[in-house]
């Protein structure tokens, strides 16, 4: 059993500490890593047998049926690029239906046109499919004009959709040796490479700083300030950070500009968030392979 999420390290998140506890972290899988199919799978096109997906097989139906491991779904769907289920595995029937009905006040209603297959002196003018306009009509070499039903045809919303969903069927389905080197090349992405944070296990921890007993994600400081306007130029001359979070002031930046232009109020504020160690993120790049980043 080899589940997608089995490949992916661990990594220790720090969570929030307060001033009489001591850092506190969780062991949890680093799902920032991620590996894509790389872009020269057709070379390895006798790897792939085509397929076309029948209703009701879903990528763990087809990885069990093929494979004998339900769990080796994401074989399937990261060899075809399909990273939403939901979007881009074929519909069945009922749900194709629904789907149409739902996003479409008339599914029989006329989506677009596309063009008849159109002969002239037995080659072919004018490819079936084309999207064109409702006024189009096909002048021959000879200078004829087609008819409205001759040139064109009306699909409607529901075969539009209907034929999107068949496009979905086709997908490419890895042989044993592909699939042995799929799994061999998305465990070395993924893991971590060698580093001081990544102990025996594999396990990677990056320490929290100090900085995390004093500032936290709703830290802000709120300051006023006046500028001035000379000569279309605008100069600072004060700012006065406000008042601290034990209730004393900040110092204040004080300057003095001499101009003999108005002093325009201004209020400023800044936000400083906290920014604890990205303990999600891998000690090296990943390259090669299925890219791994």
């Amino acid at each position: 059993m080899a589940s997608y999420f089995s490949y992916f390290p661990n990594v220790y998140v720090g969570e929030g500490v307060t001033s009489n506890e001591g850092f506190k972290y969780r062991l949890t899988k680093n799902i920032f890593r991620r590996v894509k199919a790389r872009d020269d799978l057709d070379r390895y096109v006798t790897s792939f047998e085509a397929y076309s997906i029948r209703d009701g097989e879903t990528p763990s139906f087809l990885a069990n049926s093929l494979y004998g491991d339900p769990f080796l779904d994401w074989v399937i769907l990261l060899s075809n690029n399909i990273t939403d289920f939901y979007s881009q595995w074929p519909k069945s029937e009922d749900n194709l239906q629904k789907f149409v009905s739902e996003s479409y006040s008339d599914p029989d209603s006329i989506h677009h046109y596309e063009t008849n297959e159109i002969m002239y002196e037995d080659i072919v003018y004018i490819k079936k499919g084309i999207d064109v306009n409702a006024g189009f009509r096909a002048t021959m070499p000879d200078g004829s004009i087609k008819t409205e039903e001759e040139s064109r045809y009306p699909v409607s919303n529901y075969e539009y959709e209907n034929y999107l969903n068949e496009q979905k069927r086709l997908i490419g389905i890895p042989n044993g040796i592909m699939v042995d080197l799929m799994k061999e090349e998305m465990s070395s992405l993924l893991e971590y490479q060698l580093h001081s944070e990544v102990d025996k296990f594999g396990n990677k921890k990056t320490e929290m700083s100090m900085a995390s007993r004093f500032i936290t994600n709703d830290t802000s400081v709120t300051g006023s300030g006046s500028r001035t306007i000379a000569n279309n130029d605008v100069v600072m001359t004060s700012f006065d950070n406000g008042p601290s979070a034990s209730g004393t002031t900040l110092a204040s930046v004080a300057g003095t500009v001499s101009s003999t232009a108005a002093t325009v109020p201004t209020t400023t504020t800044t936000s400083a968030s906290s920014s604890s160690s990205s303990s999600s993120s891998s000690s090296g790049s990943s390259g090669g392979g299925y890219g791994g980043y």
